[in-house]
């Protein structure tokens, strides 16, 4: 049987880099193509950040600005708040205050974090529907916070079988005996495909300290180390409605030490891209 795999783009100091081979689609410029997250710059103070993004085809806005409230465009998730906390897309009770929204900058203000939260943010180009993510850390981040060098997706089969390898240091030691599948409070795999349903498609493997539901889609947990953890797919509720992996999705990770006893433990977040089917593979 003919090898698929599953290609990822990483972020790495502001510049974008292929894991596992090269050839990935270029997004482009205009108001259309796949959009890209060149850098996040998050300024202010605890309770009321101001988040500015700068990449490449955002597209154009879709409400006058300036503007507060949600959008269905745009999500910042919050990973240390319950609930989970989410803000400023559709149907959230934690509004944004939208400063600005062109084809390479989108700015808001009045995003409650607190220092050392593991934000994910997710924006959608509204006339593609194409998605792009961040994860990483608002400053200062805790000593002990765990940190995320890289994440390398890859597949010999179908997405259900998702092979997620996520190496840095400050993991701690196994949770739990493993292999494991089920959910775990101190990992969790967020799938960002807008156009399923009425929000964002899916989140595996996580349990959140009791704070949220845990998650209908589970995990193979096949290792965990103190710089490296290792999944080897998805099980539970995969595939039913939308939770399930496709092309162009754009995905995050979110890991804490799995001593914290807490959401709000400090962790740390990092964004990718899946990609199937690139010619030649």
């Amino acid at each position: 049987m003919r090898s698929r795999w599953v290609w990822l783009l990483v972020a790495v100091a502001g510049v974008v880099a292929v894991v596992a081979g090269a050839g990935a689609p270029r997004a482009e410029a205009a108001g259309g193509g796949r959009p890209l997250i060149h850098s996040v710059a998050v300024s202010g103070g605890a309770g009321d950040y101001t988040v500015e993004l700068r990449g490449q085809g955002f597209g154009g806005p879709t409400v006058a600005l300036p503007y507060v409230g949600d959008l269905p465009n745009f999500r910042i998730g919050d990973e240390a708040q319950p609930g989970p906390g989410e803000w400023g897309f559709s149907g959230d009770a934690d509004t944004l205050h939208y400063l600005v929204w062109t084809r390479s900058e989108v700015e808001v203000s009045g995003l409650g974090a607190e220092p050392g939260d593991a934000l994910v943010i997710a924006l959608w180009n509204a006339t593609t529907g194409a998605g792009a993510t961040w994860g990483g850390d608002v400053a200062p981040e805790a000593p002990t916070a765990p940190i995320i060098r890289s994440v390398g997706f890859s597949s010999l089969g179908t997405p259900v079988d998702l092979r997620i390898v996520v190496k840095g240091q400050g993991f701690g030691a196994a949770p739990r005996s493993l292999p494991f599948v089920g959910d775990l409070d101190t990992f969790s795999f967020w799938d960002g495909r807008r156009g399923c349903g009425s929000s964002a498609s899916f989140s595996a493997g996580g349990s959140y300290f009791g704070d949220a539901p845990a998650d209908a889609v589970t995990l193979h947990y096949q290792s965990w180390s103190d710089t490296k953890i290792v999944v080897t797919g998805f099980r539970g509720a995969y595939g039913s409605g939308c939770a399930e992996l496709r092309s162009g999705d754009p995905v995050a990770v979110t890991v804490w030490n799995s001593a914290d006893t807490s959401l709000a433990g400090p962790q740390a977040a990092k964004r990718g891209l899946i990609l199937y089917g690139i010619p030649g593979n």
